[in-house]
């Protein structure tokens, strides 16, 4: 039997986050005497709401944080206190996505290729209907990174930049295999992956997580596997489209900011 954990981030979407249990609820019946499936929650609304869901399928502890801690802040805490060592896969998730009926079944099916970290799944946008996934094929060059760094430093650059450049840019497509990072609203990690590069442990508030995992599976050795047949949808912004254009741009610079110090 394959142990499964999810751990997953709300911030003032109680609404949204019944809607991916309920998802969860559905996908868990197609295996559910294949898989033990645990799902922590850290709510960072202040205040937080009581809530309740009353799963038969899976396990469900919701931990309010008393603070806002931010994506990755969030999901650190919960790894501190239910630690994913334990299991065979970690998804890693925002609250504003939905499962297929098979996301679970497929996952449980999945037979990783020696040095896996990361199982890149295809994360379908409900805004567009595009695949999410994969981010980025190849790494990033440093010139891109200080590049994307100086345009979220200076907004009005940024803003040129969305308008021209970006605008015209060409979707990223790629075959199943090997990629640099998938989308940072659903990340499946591997128990190599905490093996190797412990919890996650990505200082900065909010943006660049697809860079800081996909660094730390390049500095220890572990890949990142595309695998399309894993679907999951994307509802998208239900959070960060709670914050301010400011705080966004801040953000970004800093994760950027932290990467090119540490990794380049």
């Amino acid at each position: 039997m394959r142990k499964i954990a999810i751990y997953c981030v709300n911030y003032h979407s109680y609404d949204s986050l019944r809607n991916y249990l309920n998802s969860i609820e559905t996908a868990v019946r197609q295996v559910m005497d294949q898989i033990q499936l645990s799902v922590y929650v850290a709510d960072n609304s202040v205040p937080a709401t009581s809530f309740d869901y009353p799963s038969q399928k899976f396990t469900l502890q919701v931990l309010p944080t008393g603070q806002n801690l931010g994506y990755f802040g969030a999901i650190r805490l919960l790894m501190q206190k239910y630690s994913p060592e334990v299991f065979d896969y970690s998804i890693i998730s925002n609250v504003d996505i939905i499962m297929q009926a098979d996301t679970l079944k497929l996952l449980y099916k999945y037979i990783p290729v020696e040095n896996t970290g990361w199982i890149v799944p295809s994360i379908i946008s409900q805004k567009n209907g595009d695949d999410l996934c994969p981010q980025a094929i190849s790494r990033y060059s440093y010139r891109k990174l200080k590049f994307l760094w100086l345009t979220f430093r200076f907004p009005y650059i940024h803003r040129l930049y969305a308008k021209t450049l970006y605008k015209h840019k060409a979707k990223t497509k790629a075959p199943a295999g090997i990629v640099y990072a998938g989308h940072g609203s659903c990340i499946i990690l591997t128990r190599e992956y905490f093996n190797r590069c412990g919890i996650i442990n990505y200082p900065i508030f909010l943006y660049e997580e697809e860079i800081y995992v996909a660094e730390e599976c390049r500095t220890h050795g572990l890949k990142a596997i595309y695998d399309p047949s894993i679907t999951v949808h994307d509802i998208g912004r239900v959070s960060t489209g709670k914050t301010n254009w400011k705080e966004n741009y801040l953000w970004h610079a800093q994760g950027l900011a932290f990467i090119l110090k540490k990794y380049y």
